[in-house]
């Protein structure tokens, strides 16, 4: 994580930190892992802190850790973001107080933009991955998708302004070599989305097959880091079958993640109950490993065979029930909905010649995954 000032508190701190045990149950390593500490307890032991600019750091640290106020149906702040770095079976105690007048904001790694020069893509990123869907602008040209795209690239770089300039330039020259369709130290776009879900988009699910939605109509960033990134997807209406389905979704991507959490709610009419569908993308000669339908990880082929293997994957939220089903092209969870249900799930990205040489390590991260979202650290307020 990022190093920041040394605590100084301010003159609302007069009461003094306020202390919390943070333990990790798991014999795991979590590394920037988040912890979600609910502002109403926090501002009721605390509540000349409310307008303040909060801090955090370890017990016996001067060194800050990052925090993020940050309301999780994208409205007024609920909750106060913290990431640490948490050995296996281990606790720490976290101070919190007001943050000194002339401490440095946390760098950002986190990035989201519409980008109504390419068509209105949108595109959003952290240190180790970028992802991208389409939006109306392309739409409108008759490429239509509502699957979600991967860039790959090398940690710990930020590319997306820097790739759409390049993408521009190329172009006004006519030189392809400028693209960033071509790797120059960085990475590149190699990865075919096409119509299919790619790195996680969704779809109805009807007679054995999927039923796409068009083009994202909407997005809109709620939050922008440092800690997490969120933004919310809404989809106009489209037919499977004899049912109208409308599609909401919220993203988040949290800085040092691979995955993008997603909370997909649905409107149904002409149908009391349906399937819908998230997946990923089968390429040929990819491989493909799951668990029923609780994870699936597909070690993908680039458009380019130099560009190495680009890891891809989808993990259904613990105690989602969902099945599992292959079918246009790509590796499905299948979930039963009804008017107005929420299903939840995480996709998302890796690169072999970025920090994936492999797909057991692919694996072996998702495992650690699905171990971490099942298990978060546990909170305990302390009096000192």
């Amino acid at each position: 994580m990022p190093a920041a000032s040394a605590v100084r508190p301010a003159t609302a701190a007069a009461t003094g930190p306020l202390w919390i045990e943070v333990a990790n149950t798991l014999p795991i390593r979590r590394p920037g892992e988040v912890l979600e500490v609910p502002l109403a307890e926090l501002f009721r032991r605390r509540p000349a802190w409310r307008g303040c600019r909060l801090a955090a750091r370890v017990d016996g640290s001067d060194r800050l850790v990052p925090v993020q106020r940050y309301a999780d149906d994208g409205g007024m702040p609920d909750t106060l973001l913290v990431q640490l770095d948490m050995a296996p079976r281990a606790s720490v105690r976290l101070a919190i107080e007001p943050a000194a007048d002339d401490a440095a904001p946390t760098p950002n790694p986190l990035h989201a933009r519409k980008v109504p020069e390419r068509d209105d893509d949108f595109a959003w990123e952290n240190a180790q991955v970028t992802y991208r869907i389409y939006g109306p602008g392309l739409q409108a040209k008759g490429e239509v998708s509502s699957g979600i795209d991967v860039w790959s690239k090398r940690p710990p770089h930020r590319v997306i302004e820097d790739w759409y300039r390049r993408d521009r330039e190329s172009q006004r020259r006519g030189d392809p070599s400028l693209s960033y369709h071509v790797d120059n130290g960085v990475g590149l776009d190699s990865y075919a989305v096409g119509h299919s879900p790619g790195a996680g988009g969704t779809a109805a699910w009807k007679d054995g097959k999927p039923a796409y939605s068009a083009n994202p109509a909407r997005v809109l960033v709620t939050a922008t880091g440092p800690i997490r990134l969120r933004f919310e997807v809404d989809y106009a209406p489209w037919k499977a079958g004899a049912v109208f389905v409308r599609e909401h979704k919220a993203v988040t991507l949290d800085a040092g993640s691979h995955m993008n959490r997603q909370a997909v709610s649905y409107r149904l009419e002409g149908a009391r109950r349906l399937t819908l569908a998230a997946g990923v993308s089968v390429h040929d000669g990819a491989r493909v490993a799951h668990e029923g339908a609780a994870s699936i990880a597909v070690w993908d082929t680039p458009q380019k065979a130099d560009a190495g293997r680009i890891a891809t994957a989808l993990i259904v939220a613990p105690k989602e029930p969902a099945r599992y089903a292959e079918g246009g092209g790509a590796a499905w969870a299948l979930f039963d909905v009804g008017d107005g249900d929420t299903v939840r799930f995480a996709s998302g990205a890796g690169w072999s010649k970025g920090d994936m040489p492999d797909f057991a390590a692919w694996q072996r991260y998702l495992g650690d995954y699905r171990q971490r979202w099942a298990n978060p650290l546990r909170l305990r307020w302390l009096d000192r």
